[in-house]
Parts: structure tokens; C-alpha cells; sequence
């Protein structure tokens, strides 16, 4: 039997990490199925390599246990309570055990594959194209009809992009802040005076806006609007391009009522008729049996994936909170998540799991924002890379917004690969500041260490 040393099969983890990280952004694009793969792969291997390396200390970073408290508390709300065990108990708890994979490829990204500069570099570019990719495809509907598929906008006068249904929004929105930023940033270094590089910056910015406003997707573009802000509260470069693009975003809209009516529709008048009468629209009525649900059962939830399992009970068909119905909607109100990151938490591993959640993107955002805070001995660029990055984690965990399931693929899986470049940042910085007490940060888990014999 052939022994295969611990260097090798080291340098074939590294070599098979980097594939799945550059490989990543273009399957979460397209084949989502694959791009799951990519996620599995990147945590496997992560925590392969960590037991040849016998390093564990990457977990006692101040943004990765609040993430394994989390999950633990999920797995222990998603233990099967009854027997015979049901299959909607048995897929929870499986769907439980398997939701780390997800924070842990961020945390493969950001100690292991990005910390290699040839791969955090193409990771870089491969999203700025995605971002590109979409936007064109997006901007060839608009004005041909189709996209270079032939699919047609959707039925409501909002844009599909490269897909059937109108689902590219978001994920437009959370690549082209950060890859609009850089680009930016780049381009803003050949050009001497501030308000040159303030009008360079709006100039990418600004399609990006408009995109959003002709896809008519509302969350998409206040989430867009509020993660620009949250940049330029951090980059004191980017408030005159922000604030032009607040200014920009009503002219925007009315010219929406010509250019397209059916997505001015969708934008601005279901908006107000929803948010005058959020109690009876769809998603108040979401919103209220997930409050139901979560009042009868809040200290351990359901278990994951709650709302989809449990909602038609017929337990939790009562008014609620808003008192409209006496069934609370009925069962045309079950649809598979809430379509609220915190609402979902509750549901599901009830207000201890809500907190627990909270507390772990709370990590998340406080790290991330100390890194793009960090603005010495960088260029240009790769700050604003640093704060489009952070950006996009408020932009994609904002409490009030309307989301996709938390571990949605393929949106969940972009927040997560944004969110391992912008930890990978962090560790660079850990690696810089502490580089005598942090081993793992100095280099334990990058692409160059050998194994501890």
C-alpha cells in the first residue's frame, strides 16, 4: 500500500482549495449545484488540513466561535422530540448538522485559500466579472427584451438577468458594491484631484443604481442604497458620490414611469399599497405566522427549517399578532422561509437562537468594519475593496429587510464567499499586528506552511 506523505497531500489540498475558491463565484453564477459542491468541498478540506496540521486555534478568533455556539444551539433545538421520529424531525435535524458547512468555508476562504495573493487576486477578478456578467445581461434585457438566452422579463416588468425568474437583484447588488468600489479605486488612481476621483467613483457606482432601479426589485435597491451609505460613513471619499447617488435614486425612479411602466408598478405602487397595509400583505402575513410560531415555542424553536416544515399545522393557524384572520391566513401564508434572517432564527431555535444569531453577524460586521476602517499603508484599491465588502455584509444582513433563507444557495452562498474575502483581510491584518502571539493568523494555515511533525 502506497503511504502518502503529509507534504503531499498538503500541496494537493492547497492546489484542490484554490481550484474550489476561484471555481466559486463562477458556478454560484450558474449550476448552483456545483457551486454547493464548492462550498463543501473548501470546509472539508479546511478542516482536513487543520487535523494534518494538528492547528485548531483559527476557531478561538473572535469571529468564528460566535458561529459554532450558533450552530450548536441549532443542532440541539433540531433533536427529534417525539417518537416515532417523523420525517420532517429527521430532516431538520439533518439540515441542522450540515448548516456549518457554510460558515466554515467562509473561514477556509479567509485562513487557508485567500490568504495565498495569486488566488485572492483572481477571486477578485472573477467577481468583478460576475458582477459585470450579470449587469450586462440585466442591461441587454432591458433594452432588447431578452436576455442572451432569450427568456423575456418577467410578467411584472422586472428584469431577470441571465435567469427565468427574477431573481438577479440581489445577488447584482451584494457583487457590485464591492466591485464597483475597486473599480473605483482603480481608477481613480490616475486622476490627481479629489473631486476627480469622487466623480470616477459615482461613475461606477451609478449603473449599478440604475440597474437596479430597471430590475424594479424594491429590496434590492433600499439594501443597495443603505449598504452605499454604511461605505460612506466608514470612506470619507465616497460621501459626495453617495450623496449623489441619494439624489439621483427619485430622478431615477420617475423616469422608471416612462421607460417602464410594469417596473415602475412593481417599484413604487406595490410598494406604498404594501407598506400602507404590511399587516394584510403577503409579507406581514409571513411575518405574523412566524411570530405564532415562535410564541409557541420560544425558548427551543422548532428545529431548522421550521417555517417550511411546521407552518401548516394547524396549531399555529390563528390570528397572531396582527389579529386580521382568525386562521392567521391559512395555509396560502406557508411558503418555504420567512423571508427574514431573524424571524427564521426564532422559528427555528427560538429566542436564545435568535440572540445567538444576532451575536454571530454582529462579529461579523464588527470585524469587517474594523478592517475597512484600517486605511494605512494600503492603496486606494484595496480599501475600497475592504469597505465594499463590508458594505455588502450589511447590505445582505440588514434585520428589516425582506431575504432568502440564510443558507440559500445562490445567494447565501455569494454572502458567504464575500464574507471570506473580507475575513481573509481581517486575518492579513491579524498577521501584521500580532505576528509573535497569533500563529495561526502568521501563517499556520496559509498555502506555504508545513505540517508539525
Amino acid at each position: 500500500m502506497v503511504r502518502v506523505e503529509k507534504p503531499t497531500l498538503l500541496r494537493v489540498l492547497d492546489r484542490l482549495g484554490a481550484l474550489a475558491t476561484l471555481l466559486l463565484p463562477l458556478f454560484l453564477v450558474h449550476w448552483r449545484g456545483i457551486a454547493e459542491g464548492c462550498l463543501d468541498g473548501l470546509a472539508v478540506g479546511f478542516l482536513l488540513r487543520s487535523a494534518l496540521t494538528r492547528d485548531w486555534r483559527w476557531y478561538r478568533q473572535g469571529f468564528v466561535w460566535p458561529a459554532l455556539v450558533w450552530w450548536g444551539w441549532l443542532v440541539l433545538c433540531s433533536l427529534p422530540r417525539q417518537a416515532p421520529v417523523p420525517a420532517e424531525a429527521t430532516a431538520s435535524l439533518t439540515q441542522a448538522l450540515l448548516a456549518i458547512r457554510f460558515p466554515v468555508a467562509a473561514f477556509a476562504l479567509a485562513f487557508w485559500t485567500l490568504q495565498d495573493p495569486r488566488t485572492r487576486t483572481w477571486c477578485r477578478r472573477l467577481v468583478i466579472a460576475c458582477a459585470l456578467y450579470l449587469g450586462g445581461q440585466m442591461l441587454l434585457q432591458a433594452v432588447t427584451g431578452h436576455n442572451l438566452f432569450g427568456n423575456p422579463g418577467f410578467g411584472d416588468g422586472t428584469l431577470t438577468g441571465p435567469y427565468e425568474k427574477p431573481r438577479v437583484s440581489a445577488p447584482f447588488a451584494l457583487l457590485g458594491l464591492p466591485a464597483a468600489l475597486f473599480v473605483g479605486a482603480l481608477l481613480g488612481e490616475r486622476v490627481r484631484r479629489s473631486w476627480q476621483k469622487a466623480l470616477v467613483t459615482g461613475a461606477t457606482l451609478m449603473p449599478v443604481l440604475g440597474l437596479l432601479v430597471l430590475a424594479g426589485q424594491r429590496m434590492s435597491l433600499a439594501t443597495f442604497l443603505l449598504g452605499t451609505g454604511v461605505c460612506a460613513v466608514v470612506l470619507q471619499t465616497l460621501r459626495r458620490p453617495a450623496l449623489a447617488l441619494l439624489v439621483a435614486s427619485p430622478v431615477l425612479i420617475g423616469l422608471l414611469a416612462f421607460v417602464s411602466p410594469d417596473a415602475f408598478g412593481h417599484l413604487v405602487t406595490k410598494t406604498h399599497s404594501q407598506l400602507a397595509h404590511f399587516a394584510s400583505s403577503p409579507y406581514g402575513q409571513i411575518y405574523n405566522r412566524a411570530a405564532v410560531m415562535t410564541e409557541a415555542h420560544p425558548v427551543m424553536g422548532l428545529g431548522d427549517d421550521a417555517f417550511r416544515h411546521y407552518c401548516r399545522s394547524e396549531v399555529f393557524l390563528k390570528p397572531g399578532p396582527s389579529h386580521l384572520q382568525p386562521d392567521g391566513g391559512g395555509v396560502a401564508v406557508c411558503v418555504q422561509h420567512t423571508h427574514n434572517h431573524v424571524l427564521e432564527a426564532a422559528t427555528n431555535s427560538g429566542f436564545p437562537g435568535a440572540i445567538l444569531f444576532i451575536v454571530m453577524i454582529g462579529s461579523w460586521w464588527r470585524v469587517l468594519g474594523r478592517t475597512a476602517r484600517r486605511q494605512v499603508v494600503l492603496a486606494a484599491p484595496e480599501i475600497a475593496w475592504r469597505v465594499g465588502l463590508f458594505g455588502a455584509a450589511v447590505l445582505h444582513e440588514w434585520p428589516l429587510s425582506s431575504q432568502s433563507a440564510f443558507l440559500n444557495m445562490p445567494l447565501g452562498g455569494i454572502a458567504f464567499l464575500l464574507l471570506g474575502a473580507g475575513l481573509a483581510e481581517a486575518v492579513r491584518d491579524l498577521k501584521a499586528d500580532r505576528p509573535d502571539v497569533e500563529e495561526t493568523a502568521r501563517g499556520a494555515l496559509t498555502l506555504s506552511q508545513r505540517p508539525r511533525e
